[in-house]
């Protein structure tokens, strides 16, 4: 008889696991558990690496602070280290008395690039300002800088910090020796600390980093943020180094150091390691909340879960009551959609007011500039032609020197003035651009004939690649936009060429302007875009431009809805492309024929000359007088019609002065303008008198009322030259180009018509 079979023990695991699942509240508790644990770990798997992270992109940044600061140091450093080189270059070997053989052009450096001395042997100045060295004296009293230097470092350059005329500065010293070889003195150089503090406050952010330049050994010439950084390591030339536990200020910091290439200066960077895991610590403890709050969430889960089956019920009464409670809400939403409504209604009507408010500011704005554009072209009008009359009188060389200055002085505000009146007139949103099909090879013609001259000058060759295309845009400002990308090529180009070009992408022109200049950093490029920015310029030297153009150009690319791109590298050169919409091609040109010019002869012509200003009506007067012709002058309209009595059509010829041309302002007091005392002499006098329009007034209403006459206009400040050649053209003029109907005075053909002149106006 066989004996029953026994089933085997069950494991501790078996059983564990049966208990769970016989339990669905415990598996519950369970599954919470092991969510709970799982997010704690990836918790805290993922601060590790964020604090990984986060120190390895402040060691990043540390460097490039420190690289990029060493370049910028250097390059306010470079001028002063040079004039040292050439100074002491050419005294190395022949002693301090050899200071007094120094050339013109060295002493003009010295005159330029800044402060300079000389100490013997013994520590005593023999020439430049009194110099106080910061650092500690050796026994003997003379500074670690003036004294002798082991055989094979007796040339470096050692820098140190203390006081020249009384300012803080960085002080740069090399050796002189005698012809023997004896150590005769020091060259020292000073450079402001001053200079360096628009660097500073560009890299330091006044809290917690700090920027500097250091000696090897420790000692800080000029920086900001914590005074010592204490040793700091031996570097060799233009090598940088990183540490991120660096203890020099006492605290732990991330320090980013780099030496100079040529000089034995450390440019250093440091940030404090509490500043820099900051917001990892923020980082952390909403990571640490989320998780606590996740292991909550999870806890009163598994109470949901375990009271599941008594919560059934009550879930069916409660979701009885929530349909009853959803309509009720329904309801109230209803009701406060209709409110809503209504007070959107209210705050549209208020957003259309503040529209019109914001339509009549730019309507005061655009009549504030156009009387700015006025008001402060007058007082440049006159200056430029007193001074036209004063060059002619002069005839000592010292006295026209000082008189080209004043020119020169001129010239620069008068430059100023447009630049800043431009901008701010396209930021005022008063240009209405007015687009045309336009021929882009006239626009070629016209930006060759401006700057084939200023090409010339600096020995480039400028050339225009030929095109048929027609573009839809404004030309003149387009023409504007394309001159100043070409100034700019010029101005930055030192040899070689600049050429304008255009591709053909699809329905869109691309208008390139290459140059082979020193090209633009790629960390610049959006930059240069700005206001006032100029690269290479830190003087702000106005012969350099007023870093105005490339604004502009943005300014009048948005404007036309057109887009800018710049592409360059650094030695090569750049290009600079505008992207218009072509419209087709343009037909070949037809040749008009030249009018025939009668040749003027000023002595015998008569100019009236109604301004009310009584500068400029003088000023105008002179200049008038000084070419030979005849002036007669009236302060407005009415005076001008009294000068010639009252007649009739058909009656005699008056007695009196007959002008041949009326010079007149725009704005006059009284009831007439310039452009109707025009018609109002020619109508008194019964024939027609050619006028010209000079005027600061550059609103287009005013500029389409001067051209609907006939009347050439020119826009204030005008100079000499441009005022004789466009006397000289109405007066040469055949009669026969009068008016038809006498009612008009024929004052010439406009300039470029009524469209291009309102948009120069506007523009």
């Amino acid at each position: 008889m066989s004996s029953p079979q026994m089933a085997p023990p069950p494991t501790p695991s078996s059983a564990f696991v049966r208990r769970i699942t016989a339990s669905p509240r415990t598996l519950v508790a369970v599954l919470c558990a092991m969510l709970a644990l799982l997010g704690t770990a990836s918790w805290a798997a993922v601060t590790a690496l964020d604090y990984r992270d986060t120190l390895e992109r402040s060691e990043g940044d540390a460097r490039q602070a420190a690289i990029l600061f060493d370049g910028h140091a250097r390059g306010v450093l470079d001028a002063s280290i040079d004039l040292l080189e050439q100074v002491a270059g050419r005294m190395d070997g022949r002693g301090l008395k050899s200071w007094a053989e120094r050339g013109l052009q060295e002493a003009m450096a010295v005159e330029r690039n800044g402060r300079i001395a000389l100490l013997a042997a013994d520590g005593s100045l023999r020439y430049g300002s009194p110099v106080a060295f910061a650092e500690p004296e050796t026994s003997d009293g003379l500074s670690l800088l003036v004294r002798p230097l082991p055989p094979g470092e007796e040339h470096q350059i050692l820098p140190a910090f203390g006081h020249m005329a009384g300012q803080p500065a960085i002080l740069f010293a090399r050796r002189i020796h005698t012809a023997t070889g004896l150590f005769d003195g020091a060259v020292l150089v000073a450079v402001p600390v001053s200079a360096l503090n628009p660097v500073l406050n560009a890299f330091g952010d006044g809290m917690a980093r700090s920027v500097g330049l250091y000696r090897p050994d420790g000692v800080r010439l000029a920086g900001i943020g914590v005074p010592s950084l204490g040793p700091l390591p031996r570097l060799e030339a233009g090598t940088i180094q990183v540490d991120a536990n660096w203890m020099g200020t006492g605290k732990p910091s991330i320090l980013g150091v780099k030496r100079m290439a040529d000089l034995p200066i450390l440019s250093a960077v440091t940030i404090p390691r509490t500043a820099v895991l900051e917001p990892w610590y923020v980082r952390m403890e909403r990571g640490l909340f989320v998780v606590v709050a996740g292991v909550a969430a999870l806890a009163g889960l598994s109470l949901l879960g375990a009271a599941s089956l008594r919560r059934e019920a009550l879930a069916r009464q409660a979701l009885t009551e929530a349909n009853a409670q959803l309509e009720l809400a329904n309801a109230q939403l209803e009701e406060r959609v209709e409110e809503r409504t209504a007070a959107l209604s209210t705050l549209n009507l208020k957003l259309s007011r503040a529209l019109e408010e914001k339509e009549r500011a730019n309507q005061a704005k655009g009549r504030f500039l156009s009387a700015a554009n006025h008001d402060l072209r007058q007082p440049f009008q006159a200056l430029r032609l007193f001074h036209h009359i004063l060059m002619e009188r002069l005839a000592e060389t010292r006295d026209r020197n000082i008189a080209e200055k004043m020119g020169e002085a001129l010239d620069a505000g008068e430059k100023l003035l447009h630049a800043l009146l431009e901008v701010a007139t396209l930021d005022a949103g008063v240009v209405r651009p007015q687009l045309a099909d336009v021929p882009v090879s006239a626009v070629f013609e016209e930006l060759l004939a401006e700057f084939r001259g200023m090409a010339t000058e600096k020995g480039l060759t400028l050339r225009a690649m030929p095109t048929r295309m027609v573009i839809r845009t404004d030309r003149t400002l387009l023409t504007r936009m394309l001159g100043d990308l070409l100034r700019n090529a010029i101005r930055f180009t030192d040899k070689g060429r600049v050429t304008i070009g255009c591709r053909r992408h699809g329905r869109w022109l691309r208008i390139e302007v290459w140059d082979t200049g020193t090209g633009i950093p790629a960390e610049q490029l959006d930059n240069i875009f700005e206001d006032f920015v100029q690269l290479g310029n830190p003087e702000r030297d106005r012969r350099q431009g007023l870093g105005l153009g490339l604004a502009k150009v943005r300014r009048k690319a948005a404007l036309l809805g057109h887009t800018v791109e710049v592409r360059s590298l650094q030695g090569r050169g750049s290009v600079f492309a505008v992207n218009v919409p072509v419209v087709g091609t343009e037909r070949p040109p037809t040749q008009a024929p030249a009018p025939d010019l009668d040749p003027v002869q000023s002595g015998d012509r008569l100019i009236l000359v109604v301004e009310d200003d009584p500068i400029q009506r003088d000023a105008v007067r002179l200049l008038l007088e000084s070419w030979d012709y005849r002036v007669i002058a009236a302060v407005d309209g009415e005076s001008a019609l009294a000068l010639f009595g009252g007649t009739k059509s058909g009656a005699p010829p008056l007695d009196g002065p007959m002008p041949d041309l009326i010079v007149s302002d725009f704005r006059l007091p009284g009831r007439l303008t310039g452009v109707q005392t025009v018609a109002a002499v020619g109508e008194r006098l019964d024939r027609p008198v050619p006028g010209l329009i000079l005027t600061g007034d550059t609103a287009p209403e005013r500029i389409r009322e001067a051209v609907a006459t006939g009347c050439r206009l020119l826009h204030k400040p005008v100079s000499p030259d441009e005022l004789r050649d466009a006397i000289a053209a109405i007066l040469s003029e055949r009669p026969g180009s009068r008016t038809a109907d006498g009612g008009e005075p024929d004052c010439g053909e406009p300039d470029g018509g009524e469209q291009a002149l309102e948009n120069e106006s506007a523009a």
